[in-house]
């Protein structure tokens, strides 16, 4: 279904961090969601280096309308409270994903470091009732017979009928695999139920996102590390029952993630990294055709020797698209903008 913006908004477009910089931390790998009642809440990691004991989840959160600031971040999980939790050795926690369900609870995934580095993870899933002021114990998900390591989280859940999510997640241990973890509440003793399926591919393809076209028609993009250097898709018709095989689109890639939302007038809006040697430049582009051919429509950042990584986008409710990103690997930016403003851009061009 495409989503519905109002014909004669004027152009919108802010941009704002949710945390100051902090001398020796690095900041990556933001998400967001957005509550019934307009309020948003993003999550990100921090600490010295990715996969680093002191790596901590920040959450903060911005109460609804154009004049409201993001809440002071503050730290929801460390590599001790995951420990303590889980009942188990976690050596360094990271790769958070926070959304909310139709009852306004905050669902927070993210992986738990148990040996090595990103191949030895596993995921941990905790909730909140009360907008993320507190977090109840959280629970490790089983999903790999070996030794359940490998398994991270990244691309943006996609609510499912009747109730639970679809959750792009993939596995790097012996080659990359995307993956959709399906995840939901239930009467068991965990209070919750899931399994996993694997998507087709190769093994160089992870951190799927999926943009549902209805109940059984969705299309994958996925990070490609191969020598190719281009964005991949692939698609379902059979509601992520099974997979095409992934080709390139016409979009390079410096072997980084990207996330994609649909626009009201069909099209396909996607942020990424307009390059394939780095990721000094993002931009935004259209495609009219499912994602076979793009066009670009606005730059973000273009900085000789930037880092601009890890977009993440949402569509509130009020029709405008939210997009947090790792800025300099030292800040997480917030844009926020509206379709119109996108239609100005283009007719600039």
């Amino acid at each position: 279904m495409r989503p519905a913006v109002a014909a004669d908004e004027a152009p919108f477009y802010a941009e704002e961090f949710l945390n100051e910089e902090s001398p020796g931390r690095m900041c990556h790998v933001a998400s967001l969601c957005e509550l019934s009642d307009g309020r948003l809440a993003s999550v990100w990691y921090s600490g010295s280096a990715e996969c680093a004991p002191d790596v901590t989840i920040e959450f903060a959160s911005r109460a609804a309308g154009d004049g409201a600031a993001w809440s002071a971040p503050r730290t929801i999980v460390t590599r001790e409270s995951a420990s303590r939790e889980s009942g188990r050795f976690v050596k360094a926690v990271g790769n958070p994903v926070v959304f909310a369900d139709d009852r306004d609870r905050l669902w927070l995934l993210h992986s738990a470091i148990l040996l090595g580095g990103h191949g030895g993870s596993s995921l941990d899933v905790a909730t909140s009732d009360d907008g993320g002021a507190t977090w109840g114990r959280r629970r490790r998900l089983t999903l790999s017979p070996f030794l359940n390591v490998s398994e991270l989280a990244r691309g943006r859940p996609v609510p499912l009928e009747g109730g639970g999510f679809a959750i792009p997640v993939y596995h790097e241990l012996l080659g990359k695999f995307p993956e959709m973890l399906w995840l939901s509440a239930a009467d068991s003793p965990s209070g919750l139920a899931w399994r996993k399926t694997r998507l087709a591919g190769g093994r160089s393809y992870l951190q799927p996102v999926v943009v549902p076209a209805d109940a059984k028609n969705a299309v994958a993009f996925l990070r490609d590390r191969s020598r190719r250097r281009a964005v991949t898709m692939q698609v379902t018709r059979d509601g992520g029952a099974s997979w095409s095989a992934p080709v390139s689109t016409d979009l390079p890639s410096p072997d980084a993630p990207v996330d994609v939302l649909p626009m009201s007038d069909g099209r396909l809006l996607i942020a990424y990294n307009d390059s394939p040697s780095g990721r000094s430049v993002l931009r935004l582009a259209a495609s009219s055709d499912r994602g076979a051919t793009w066009e670009r429509l606005a730059t973000l950042e273009d900085e000789p020797r930037g880092r601009f990584a890890y977009p993440y986008m949402i569509r509130a409710r009020d029709g405008r698209l939210h997009l947090v990103y790792s800025w300099q690997m030292k800040r997480i930016r917030h844009v926020t903008f509206n379709e119109a403003w996108l239609r100005a851009r283009e007719a600039a061009r």
